[in-house]
């Protein structure tokens, strides 16, 4: 049994060149959505959702992708986020990013005095 390649192009064609670069983009943001999902576990912000959207844009089939998408509420456990859930995440991450930069450390005063610390 032989193989036929004759169909075969060489090199690679447009369609594979933007699928590329989109991919690039994705996985590129998903990173940059995951380091600041990071961040936002000790920073105000949404953490643990950041991390989930920056983790599907890397690999939606990704076993912990698919164990926390079961685990989190309004998330559907198969199929693509929400876009208007990855929008809210993107918004969230800016508003509390520069809430955090401006007033933060009177937020922090604020809950040490709550506290008693």
């Amino acid at each position: 049994m032989s193989l036929d390649y004759s169909e075969l192009q060489p090199g690679i064609q447009p369609s594979e060149d933007v699928h590329g670069l989109k991919r690039i983009l994705r996985i590129a943001l998903g990173v940059i959505l995951v380091l600041a999902g990071i961040a936002m576990l000790v920073l105000p912000g949404q953490g643990i959702l950041t991390i989930i959207v920056g983790l599907n844009l890397i690999k939606p089939d990704n076993a912990l992708v698919k164990w926390l998408r079961v685990r989190i509420p309004g998330l559907p456990a198969e199929g693509p986020i929400p876009r208007g859930a990855i929008a809210l995440g993107l918004v969230l991450f800016v508003v509390f990013g520069v809430t955090s930069v401006i007033w933060g450390q009177q937020i922090l005063d604020w809950f040490r005095d709550l506290v008693g610390l």
